[in-house]
C-alpha cells in the first residue's frame, strides 16, 4: 500500500492507496503526521497486521478508524500498534529514554490484562527509532505542497 502525507500550511493530508487501487484520505492537524509516521515505523517494525495502516490496506477508511465505536472494536493488535506509536513519540519529545521505553510500553500492555508483549529489546527500540527520525527529519525538509510517500509492506508481501 502506498501512503502518502502532504504537507499543507495549517493543516495535512493523509492518503491511502490500497493494492487493489481503492484508497481512503483525510486531512490531519499541523501535529498528525508525526502520529501517523510513528504508526507506519512501529507497524513495519513489530509487523503488526490490525493496526492502523494493516487495518486500511485491509479496507477500513480513516474516517471509520477515527471512530471510537469502531476503534472499541478492534482487539489488541490494534491498541498494541497505539501503545508502541506513543511511546515512540515520546522518545523524540525526549519524555522517555531508550532504556525505559521497554518499561512504558510493557507497563501498558500489562494494564490492559495482556500477556503478550513483543521483543522490546534496546536494539530492535533504538533500531525502529532511528528510522522514526530520519523519516521526521524527511518529512521536516518538505516544503508545503510536497509529499513524503511510504511503502506498507502486508505481512503477506514482507
Amino acid at each position: 500500500m502506498l501512503i502518502r502525507i502532504k504537507k499543507k500550511s495549517g493543516r495535512n493530508q493523509l492518503g491511502c492507496i490500497r493494492e487493489d487501487g481503492s484508497f481512503t484520505s483525510a486531512d490531519l492537524g499541523p501535529a498528525l503526521p508525526f502520529h501517523d509516521i510513528a504508526h507506519f515505523v512501529a507497524e513495519q517494525t513489530f509487523k503488526i497486521e490490525n493496526g492502523f495502516y494493516g487495518l486500511i490496506s485491509k479496507g477500513y477508511s480513516i474516517d471509520e478508524l477515527s471512530d471510537p465505536v469502531v476503534i472499541k472494536k478492534l482487539g489488541f493488535e490494534s491498541w498494541l500498534a497505539e501503545i508502541l506509536t506513543r511511546g515512540l513519540q515520546t522518545l523524540l519529545s525526549g519524555a522517555c529514554t531508550l532504556e525505559q521505553f521497554s518499561w512504558q510500553v510493557t507497563s501498558e500492555i500489562h494494564a490492559m490484562d495482556e500477556k503478550h508483549v513483543p521483543d522490546l529489546n534496546e536494539k530492535i527500540v533504538g533500531e525502529m527509532f532511528q528510522h522514526y527520525k530520519s523519516l521526521i527529519e524527511k518529512w521536516d525538509s518538505l516544503a508545503d505542497g510536497e509529499t513524503l510517500e511510504l511503502h506498507y509492506m502486508t505481512l503477506s508481501h514482507a
